[in-house]
């Protein structure tokens, strides 16, 4: 019994999220359905009938309608989550990672001398390649 509730509350997010989608895409349940080669009664079903697709035709929605196709099985507050998560997260590469583990290591007092001393670092640069420039007659806005 507890099966047949999960698949029901899965249809029924999968119809509210496949029609959020056509409205998002601003595209019709025909025009949908000429994209993944299935006539506009089908689709029909799918959005309200509680019919899914086959897995030949569900592979094909994420392009269609540019969503990946695990957003049409999730809540809501599911999507909400992974969002904030994702959205909060800075992936670094190796040098950074390594970077922000030494300035981790350092008591506030030399991180504050240490982002000093990177931004003096970071004029003087500019300044260099400036000069550089100049002495080369390039225009640096070009």
């Amino acid at each position: 019994m507890l099966n047949h509730w999960f698949d029901l509350d899965m249809n029924m997010n999968f119809e509210e999220r496949l029609m959020r989608a056509l409205e998002e895409a601003d595209i019709s349940q025909s025009e949908l359905g000429r994209r993944i080669d299935v006539n506009s009664q089908t689709v029909s079903h799918w959005c309200n009938a509680g019919s899914f697709p086959r897995k030949e035709k569900l592979a094909l929605l994420p392009e269609a309608l540019g969503k990946p196709l695990y957003w049409f099985f999730m809540t809501d507050e599911e999507e909400e989550h992974l969002n904030s998560v994702t959205a909060s997260k800075t992936i670094l590469n190796p040098k950074q990672a390594a970077l922000l583990d030494i300035f981790d290591q350092l008591p506030e007092s030399e991180q504050d001398r240490f982002v000093s001393l990177a931004k003096t670092r970071l004029e003087e640069l500019d300044a260099f390649m400036a000069e550089f420039l100049r002495k080369r007659r390039i225009d640096p806005q070009s």
